[in-house]
């Protein structure tokens, strides 16, 4: 019995034996404690961070899918500092903030003090409180002497620290040249022997697909380098590793390892968009824009006033002299491939032009059965008008109403953009009755839950399109401005509905509010080239027709909206509550 009893505590306790012979086994796999390898490993992930004579490119991913596609940073890192460029922003410089290494479930670098650069897609905006789901702090993977991998903390994405051997600078101006090369839609790609078909599926935000036929295989956000596009991670078509391909300048063709352009395709939309609008007044003008890969290109022009001519990748075109002041001229520049089209429009017209009637077309409330108002379709007559000569002329917008009156909207005329700024929170006109007064607003609405209220220091912009037969359109609705210091900021927002709102006593305010009188949804007015051209004579060239003394634009380009960052959030959450309310 007493063996028996010896045997049984010996195989008890030959589990702990084995056990703690395993741990005694475990402990001697390192000599220093945890803190003192992680230190050590922290400290070596420094040191070759700072040995770099020109820094570091860092291929960054936000989001978790990838979803904005790679950009470039260029970083050169000192003890304490980290000397940050970014390839949108280049004509920006660098910027300098802190960084830190530091032990965080792992061994982490992190640059939490803020960096208008690294920080851009992490930080918080409103509806986005993630920001873009970008990292500011990175868990190190790997060190080697050439890259250093790492992985977002936030994201979780895999991305490298690659050690530079150039100057930052001459770093960024090659990707961002490279950029502007990169007019192209698709090529045809021979990887393994085979050929396949790479697309550019999302242009603006860096992503590609490779096709087999009509048949998509691989998908992939990428980023520009300083040879070519790198994808975010390797892809294994037809034996041959998709990655890192080099763009030859010279022939658009894309190459690496077992990867070989055998033809490429431009995107004519990409062509139009750098031909832009051209938007010009009565006078004759010349205008050259430089177009890459422009001699691969079939462009033309069928209007008799307008005359291209191509000189490398220089397009000049000379526009005539209008000899009708009151006349509006459009026209297109056709852009080919030889397979797809696009077109870039020509607009000749001075503000003379802009003035006189005009059909409005919209959606708004109109009586329906049972006298009960319903949205609908509708058109109704408008005219632009001014008033006064010189710096003391006044623009407005009549638009007819059912209450005898004209609807009235105060104007301020934009020479820079050859547009029109409408303001918020302006009596627009006065009805009364036997027994109450009220006077009608305008304000601005993004969609229907959000609008600018009784603010008053909003403006909407009102820019013109000719098309080819002189007809001149704008819509009422456009890219919203605020007003502050005395300059206008653009808020990153378009309006697409006026409201009209009633209210009972000046000043228009929330306390006063009585209710909403109408809303006008893509409201569109339209002048025919065929009718009557002006509602007065003729505004000469050589008056001035500023009345915008108390603000000042931002630099406008046809085409092309300046933004700012500014915060549109609060005023929008202070008045939408009431504004919403009485929308629905």
């Amino acid at each position: 019995m007493k063996a028996t009893k010896l045997f049984i505590y010996l195989l008890l306790a030959l589990p702990a034996f084995f056990l703690q012979s395993c741990q005694t086994e475990e402990d001697n796999v390192f000599d220093k404690p945890y803190s003192e390898r992680m230190g050590e490993f922290l400290q070596k992930a420094q040191d070759t961070l700072t040995a770099s004579q020109y820094g570091w490119v860092l291929d960054y991913y936000p989001q978790s899918n990838q979803v904005y596609g790679g950009v470039a940073y260029t970083i050169k890192f000192t003890h304490d500092d980290a000397i940050v460029r970014y390839e949108k922003n280049p004509d920006d410089g660098e910027v300098k903030s802190l960084y830190k290494m530091k032990e965080d479930d792992g061994p982490v670098l992190s640059f939490d003090t803020y960096n208008a650069f690294l920080h851009k897609y992490a930080t918080p905006k409103k509806g986005e409180y993630r920001g873009m789901e970008g990292d500011f702090e990175f868990v190190i993977d790997e060190i080697k002497a050439d890259y250093i991998k790492v992985h977002g903390k936030r994201s979780l994405n895999t991305m490298y620290l690659r050690k530079l051997s150039e100057p930052a600078t001459d770093y960024i101006e090659q990707v961002t040249d490279l950029t502007n090369l990169f007019v192209f839609s698709d090529f045809n790609l021979s990887i393994g022997g085979k050929t396949y078909t790479l697309v550019i599926t999302d242009r603006d935000n860096r992503q590609l697909a490779i096709y087999d036929g009509n048949t998509p295989i691989a998908e992939s956000a990428y980023t520009f380098t300083d040879r070519g596009i790198r994808l975010y991670e390797p892809i294994t078509i037809n034996g041959a590793v998709v990655y890192d391909l080099t763009f030859d300048k010279e022939t658009a063709k894309l190459s690496g390892n077992g990867v070989q352009t055998t033809s490429s395709k431009i995107d004519v939309n990409v062509i139009a968009n750098l031909i832009g609008t051209i938007d010009v007044s009565n006078g004759a003008k010349k205008i050259k824009k430089t177009i890459p890969y422009l001699s691969w290109l079939n462009v033309s022009c069928d209007a008799s006033w307008v005359h291209l001519t191509k000189e490398g990748n220089t397009l000049t075109i000379d526009v005539d002299a209008n000899a009708i002041a009151t006349k509006a001229r459009g026209a297109k520049i056709k852009i080919s491939n030889g397979i797809d089209e696009a077109s870039a429009a020509v607009m000749q017209y001075d503000l003379s032009a802009l003035m006189g009637y005009y059909e409005l077309k919209m959606t708004s409330y109109v009586a329906g059965d049972n006298n009960k108002d319903v949205l609908k379709v509708n058109t109704r007559q408008a005219r632009l008008r001014y008033e006064g000569s010189g710096a003391n002329r006044k623009f407005y917008l009549n638009v007819s109403s059912p209450y005898g009156d004209d609807f009235v909207f105060p104007l301020t005329y934009v020479a820079s953009a050859k547009a029109f700024l409408m303001q918020s929170g302006q009596n627009v006109i006065t009805i009364r009755n036997s027994r109450a007064t009220f006077y009608i607003a305008n304000s601005f609405n993004i969609d229907e839950n959000r609008g600018t209220g009784t603010y008053t220091d909003f403006y909407n912009l009102i820019s013109f399109s000719v098309n080819e037969s002189g007809d001149i359109s704008a819509s009422l609705c456009g890219p919203l401005f605020v007003s502050a210091g005395g300059q206008l900021k653009y808020v990153n927002l378009t309006a697409d509905r006026l409201v009209l709102n009633a209210y009972t006593s000046e000043p228009f305010s929330e306390e006063n509010l009585f209710a909403m009188l109408d809303m006008w949804i893509n409201p569109v007015i339209t002048k025919r080239s065929s009718s009557s051209s002006s509602a007065k004579p003729a505004i000469l060239p050589e008056e001035t027709s500023d009345n915008t003394l108390s603000l000042q634009m931002p630099q406008y380009l046809p085409n092309r909206i300046p933004s700012f960052d500014v915060d549109f959030s609060v005023p929008l959450t202070t008045s939408v509550a009431k504004q919403v309310k009485l929308n629905k």
